[in-house]
């Protein structure tokens, strides 16, 4: 889902008034089929015997349960058929985004806090109002951004532990900005899910689980047999304690759960995982390239603190960056403690003269 929105809103080419053109004559077309079937107006339950339109069951299964209600779910998917309806449309994917923007905030279930979770009950929602509401405010920044339309732009779907230099040239970065995941239990693919799912991204639990495994190891959920980043931080006394702290403190509440056994190892696999970021970043970067990672300190294993920024710092100086900075970004409340925790920008640079 990242990827695609991405790949959308970098393309600045649409003309505003033919994108809302486009998105009226959708519109329209989804409007008559709810009109034939008795759906013209918002409401409680269908009036009729309409079997309405549902995910199959693999994929209803990938979605939290409940986090969209029957009847939203059938005007969103008949919304999505009209736009496939379309033919070719020059327009389809920023259409399609505009439908994943109100899944997630008005016509889905979902809340959000420390993690993801699911709300009150929509009954019935104006998808088409909504979705059009969305593509409106696309055509206003297309009108501001659209000049600048030659403004180059490229999106590569891909794992960060692994090397990009069959995709970016050598010694070509200047800069790397970005906000990994923090070793806690956020599951971040549970954030997109549901958008991901009906719009056809993710169609069942093996694509999910190839996913997964693409990504940081941040979070029980994500970790598997036969996974081995840990093996980078082998020689890092002060992760290694860490993770001796959270296993000893599991033993010693009783804490026995599948998840709990596994929080000393996602520890060591998440910290692993960054140190082979950061490796196989080297060959990428213009020499004084600089680069802020926004991470915070987490005490979400048995309360067992983890200051996240120093510790890859420490990292990225064994592997010959050069810590500029960490600067404070905000503070933040754990749930657990009530303390407030350190959120951070570690700053790096990559020396114009390298070591090996």
């Amino acid at each position: 889902m990242a990827a695609f929105a991405s790949q959308v809103k970098s393309d600045w080419s649409p003309d505003p008034d033919e994108l809302v053109k486009d998105a009226k004559r959708v519109a329209s077309r989804a409007r008559r089929h709810f009109a034939a079937h008795g759906l013209a107006e918002i409401q409680a339950f269908p009036r009729n015997t309409l079997k309405l339109l549902s995910l199959s069951p693999e994929r209803y299964e990938l979605i939290l349960t409940d986090s969209i209600s029957p009847l939203p779910l059938h005007r969103t998917l008949v919304l999505l058929g009209a736009i496939d309806e379309s033919g070719g449309s020059f327009y389809r994917d920023h259409l399609r985004l505009a439908v994943a923007r109100m899944l997630v905030t008005e016509v889905g279930n979902l809340h959000f806090g420390p993690e993801v979770g699911v709300g009150p009950p929509k009954d019935d929602v104006d998808v088409l109002g909504l979705w059009l509401g969305q593509v409106r405010k696309m055509a206003e920044d297309l009108r501001v951004l659209g000049e600048s339309d030659e403004t180059s732009a490229s999106v590569f779907r891909g794992d960060s532990r692994v090397s990009m230099e069959s995709k970016v040239l050598p010694s070509s970065v200047d800069a790397v900005i970005t906000s990994p995941p923090y070793p806690n239990e956020k599951d971040y693919t549970r954030t997109t899910r549901l958008e991901s799912v009906i719009l056809g991204l993710v169609r069942s639990k093996e694509e999910l689980r190839q996913f997964k495994q693409g990504l940081i190891r941040s979070n029980t959920r994500g970790v598997y047999v036969t996974d081995d980043d840990d093996k980078w931080v082998s020689s890092f006394p002060r992760i290694q304690k860490i993770a001796k702290d959270i296993e000893e403190r599991r033993i010693a509440l009783g804490k026995t759960s599948g998840f709990e056994r596994l929080y000393a190892r996602v520890t060591k696999l998440y910290f692993g995982g960054m140190a082979r970021h950061l490796r196989e970043l080297q060959p990428l970067l213009k020499p004084g390239a600089k680069l802020a990672y926004v991470v915070g300190d987490q005490a979400s294993y048995l309360r067992v603190m983890i200051r996240t920024g120093e510790i890859l710092g420490e990292i990225a100086e064994r592997l010959g960056y050069q810590v500029a900075g960490i600067d404070l970004f905000r503070t933040r409340l754990a749930t657990a403690t009530r303390e407030q925790l350190r959120e951070e920008v570690l700053l790096l640079e990559w020396p114009a003269k390298t070591r090996r």
